[in-house]
């Protein structure tokens, strides 16, 4: 089973890198790209390709690492007041109880009726 999944690895490579290979040989035109502050002249079509990609990749994953370090923020911040609720309701727990703090219920039969004006 081992040898099977590495040899379709080995098959996704190479074919990987034989489509990198095509893709460079029939898009080799030179281009000119032009940016805010100057211009490159005859960078090869598929160099400009891949490195808008690249670009566009990066600032995805710089869009993603704002959100996840926000997110990671807000679980270390949840974690605290979880940690702080429990070790509050363990210092409850732990509390004696008063012995004549606790009174004894009222039998519903020995409560006076409310009266009906009042």
């Amino acid at each position: 089973m081992a040898l099977l999944r590495r040899s379709v690895w080995v098959v996704l490579f190479v074919a990987a890198v034989w489509s990198g290979m095509r893709f460079s040989n029939e898009n080799a035109e030179p281009v000119s790209i032009h940016y805010v502050i100057g211009t490159l002249h005859g960078v090869p079509l598929w160099l400009a390709l891949v490195g808008s990609f690249a670009v566009g990749l990066a600032a995805a994953f710089a869009a993603f690492a704002g959100r996840l370090a926000r997110a990671s923020l807000a679980q270390r911040r949840y974690r605290k007041t979880v940690a702080a609720l429990e070790s509050e309701v363990h210092q409850l727990r732990n509390l004696p109880v008063e012995a004549g703090g606790i009174e004894e219920p009222v039998a519903p039969s020995l409560v006076a009726p409310a009266e009906p004006g009042a």
